[in-house]
């Protein structure tokens, strides 16, 4: 299986880090390089960067709807993607818009008039209307924060709207937020927090309800129990050198592209980073 892996400018990792990182990702086999972004075009200069210095195909999952206009996210992809001869990937997501599901038909459809019928729209997605769109409309749907029963269950639902509307399958891929040390308690903590960041939003909160793990991450946000460390190995990977590899592997089960996104155990620590790349590479 092909594997992608994300850098996240939180981490708080330099722009030299990155390049860094991200030849190293190339030399490893890695398939392409993601970024999340803001509703600016700072996700879309980092990938001219990375691509220039590795020139493995990146992604962007995902840009916020709710902040900018489809044109705005058009003319930028549409750029990137002619300059790297279409190996540039753009995911939707609707951020903070209200009715969500209902605007993300509009928003896509928008988007598609400003691009060329090749280029590929995916669409971020958690619950089951949005699946529903990205079944209907998308040529990709990207999940977060998910349990492998989790994958099973939104694959269903995007495969089962890909029929009824008599278009192929969207291809599903995926966030897998991954530390690596010596000290697997300290790597459980990190990715814990990171997921903690997302329970405020009513969307996440739902997600995580559906997968039982809310309450773990709102009792981690409080300070946090052993216990509730521990949960987060359903929907992250996280773990000493040698045995992290294969939490990936089974939340990977069920995606068509799995992209382990980085997470540090200290802000800025590229040996950190390096541990994530070197632990999961592709096999």
């Amino acid at each position: 299986m092909a594997i992608a892996f994300s850098v996240d400018p939180d981490q708080g990792l330099s722009a030299d880090d990155e390049i860094k990182l991200v030849q190293l990702a190339a030399e490893l086999g890695y398939d392409s390089a993601w970024t999340p972004s803001r509703a600016d075009t700072a996700a879309f200069n980092r990938c001219m960067r990375w691509h220039e210095a590795s020139k493995l195909p990146t992604g962007i999952s995902a840009v916020p709807a709710s902040d900018q206009s489809a044109e705005f996210y058009a003319t930028h992809a549409l750029h990137l993607w002619e300059a790297t001869s279409g190996t540039f990937t753009l995911v939707l997501g609707s951020g903070q818009m209200s009715h969500a599901a209902e605007g993300m038909r509009a928003y896509l459809d928008d988007f598609r008039a400003r691009v060329p019928a090749d280029f590929p729209v995916y669409l971020a997605a958690l619950g089951p209307r949005m699946l529903e769109v990205g079944g209907e409309m998308a040529d990709g749907v990207a999940l977060n924060w998910c349990s492998s029963d989790q994958v099973s269950w939104s694959r269903k639902r995007v495969e089962q709207a890909a029929r009824r509307a008599g278009r192929p399958v969207p291809r599903i891929i995926e966030y897998i937020r991954t530390a690596v040390d010596d000290d697997p308690a300290l790597a459980e903590r990190t990715v814990a927090l990171g997921a903690a960041r997302y329970v405020q939003y009513p969307a996440y909160h739902k997600h995580f309800e559906r997968m039982g793990v809310a309450r773990d991450l709102e009792r981690v946000q409080d300070g946090g129990e052993r216990s509730s460390l521990r949960a987060i190995h359903k929907i992250g990977a996280a773990g000493k050198p040698g045995e992290t590899r294969q939490q990936v592997d089974r939340l990977a089960t069920g995606l068509d592209l799995p992209i382990v996104r980085v997470l540090v155990v200290k802000r800025g620590d590229y040996e950190s980073a390096r541990r994530v790349l070197e632990e999961c590479r592709p096999i």
